[in-house]
């Protein structure tokens, strides 16, 4: 189900010279770029996962005021300070990590894609997917975006592989993937749920709830255990970084950072900080020029991707499309109900490139079916 040898030969070198086609875009542009200044509420973020990586890695007393962003990205950026011993090294190498994420989610894109629909629509979605500027900019900031995004293709992923193929592993799985997001934004703490309406639709018997409830719970207190066991590491990094261990105070600080939650998710999903992705593409003058339609074609995207959820629910088979459209709409009311301190909203656009494709296809048979009746 999730192997490209099922395809013909011209279909495997069309996705892998894609992903490479992506991944050597990505390269070019942080080798070409390297960590160019942010601004605004971007480069304050970036700089408390900065200084956070450098307080972890620092062995002297830990700061008395905590700092406002989730501890994934300053854990991977402290473990890359230790391996290469510079900042600046670490900084690099983050980002082409990153890169590696990006080209990775092109084939988790088409293998979701091509599970929802076809392999057709699955070249379309990741072609789509290939050509979404945001992405490439998001590669070159130091924020959990990219990371978070790959997590959630995955978890998807692990969640059909549950379902489907009832192995005990993707279960594991999905709750190990679950607490690792947790790492990076609180809202993942209660994906699991999710599992309830999933078994229920699939019909699952008892036995298989059962066990699979104990697995997900071992995946998830697995990755969660070092915060509780005596590590000095973690025992560190929790006096001073938010995380899964304090989750009322982290509610508190984050429910109202936007005053209106209707406001802050339209502006987390369709605006956010992604129209200022774009603009690391551009020197000065261009962006003036070209930003606005960046911005609007990347929220003709967005919206066509809507009008095609809307769509694939009337009229496509439903069964296939369960996990990734309640995958979405718990992460869109998460957002709603408890907003991110520190997320953009890109990661959940992916989700919605997914039905562009769904769309696009719609619109070329259509067009074709057209002209065949005109001539």
């Amino acid at each position: 189900m999730f192997s490209i040898w099922t395809l013909n030969r011209l279909q495997r070198r069309m996705l892998l010279s894609l992903i490479g086609a992506v991944l050597a875009l990505s390269c070019l542009l942080v080798i070409a770029g390297g960590h160019e200044a942010s601004q605004g509420i971007t480069a304050v973020i970036e700089q408390k996962y900065i200084e956070s990586a450098a307080m972890i890695s620092d062995p002297g007393p830990a700061p008395e005021e905590a700092s406002g962003v989730m501890p994934g990205v300053p854990l991977m950026m402290s473990g890359l300070i230790g391996l290469l011993g510079s900042m600046d090294a670490a900084l690099i190498i983050y980002q082409l990590l990153q890169c590696i994420f990006h080209a990775f989610s092109v084939y988790l894109v088409f293998v979701l894609s091509r599970y929802m629909f076809n392999p057709r629509i699955a070249f379309l979605c990741c072609f789509i997917y290939a050509l979404f500027w945001p992405a490439y900019g998001a590669v070159r900031l130091i924020l959990p975006d990219t990371t978070m995004q790959m997590l959630m293709l995955l978890l998807v992923c692990a969640v059909i592989g549950a379902l489907e193929l009832k192995q005990a592993g993707w279960y594991a799985a999905a709750g190990a993937l679950t607490a690792i997001m947790a790492c990076y934004n609180l809202q993942a703490l209660l994906y699991p749920l999710l599992f309830i309406p999933f078994w229920i639709k699939y019909r699952s018997p008892a036995s298989i709830i059962a066990g699979g409830t104990l697995l997900i719970m071992a995946g998830y207190l697995l990755i969660l255990s070092p915060w509780w066991l005596n590590i000095p590491l973690f025992n560190r990094l929790a006096t001073y970084l938010p995380g899964p261990w304090n989750l009322v105070s982290l509610w508190l600080d984050s429910r109202y950072i936007e005053g209106n939650p209707l406001v802050h998710l339209y502006r987390s999903i369709f605006e956010g900080r992604t129209s200022k992705y774009a603009a690391a593409l551009g020197n000065e003058e261009a962006r003036r020029v070209v930003q606005s339609a960046l911005d609007a074609v990347r929220l003709v995207l967005l919206y066509a991707g809507v009008s095609g959820v809307i769509w694939s629910v009337w009229k496509y088979r439903l069964k296939r499309q369960l996990p990734v459209l309640l995958t979405l709409l718990y992460f869109i009311t998460a957002e709603w109900l408890v907003p991110s301190l520190d997320g953009t909203g890109f990661p959940y656009a992916v989700f919605l490139l997914l039905y562009v494709g769904f769309l696009a296809d719609k619109a070329i048979i259509y067009a074709h079916k057209t002209r065949l009746l005109r001539s």
